[in-house]
C-alpha cells in the first residue's frame, strides 16, 4: 500500500515541472521585447529619450561619446546627450522611461 502512495506523490510532483523546453527564466505575462525603442540601439550606441514639458516622448539612438554609468546624469553627459533647452537633472520622471535610455527633459 506504501508504494502505492509513494507512486502516486511521484507523479504528481513531476506533473507540475515545466516541459524540459520551456524557458525557466522568462515571466509568463512579459510585455513584448518591442515596447521599448531602447532595445534597437547597437552596443557602441546609447539611447536617449527627450521629453517635452508635456511628456511627449521622442527616443534615438546615438553613438557614445561619454560614458555614463547607470545612465547617470553628470553635467558632462547633459551636455552629450540632452542638448539645450533639455537637462537631465530637477525634474520628476514622466512615467513609462525606459530602464535603458539616458533620459533628458525640457520645457
Amino acid at each position: 500500500m506504501r508504494w502505492l502512495i509513494a507512486i502516486a506523490l511521484a507523479a504528481c510532483s513531476s506533473s507540475t515541472d515545466p516541459p524540459p523546453d520551456a524557458p525557466r527564466d522568462a515571466p509568463i505575462d512579459a510585455p513584448p521585447d518591442a515596447a521599448d525603442p531602447c532595445l534597437a540601439c547597437l552596443s557602441d550606441e546609447i539611447c536617449i529619450e527627450r521629453f517635452d514639458g508635456t511628456c511627449r516622448v521622442s527616443a534615438e539612438c546615438t553613438a557614445r561619446t561619454t560614458e555614463c554609468p547607470n545612465n547617470a546624469c553628470s553635467p558632462a553627459c547633459e551636455a552629450a546627450y540632452c542638448g539645450s533647452p533639455y537637462q537631465c537633472q530637477n525634474r520628476p520622471p514622466c512615467g513609462g522611461e525606459s530602464p535603458l535610455a539616458f533620459t533628458c527633459y525640457g520645457p
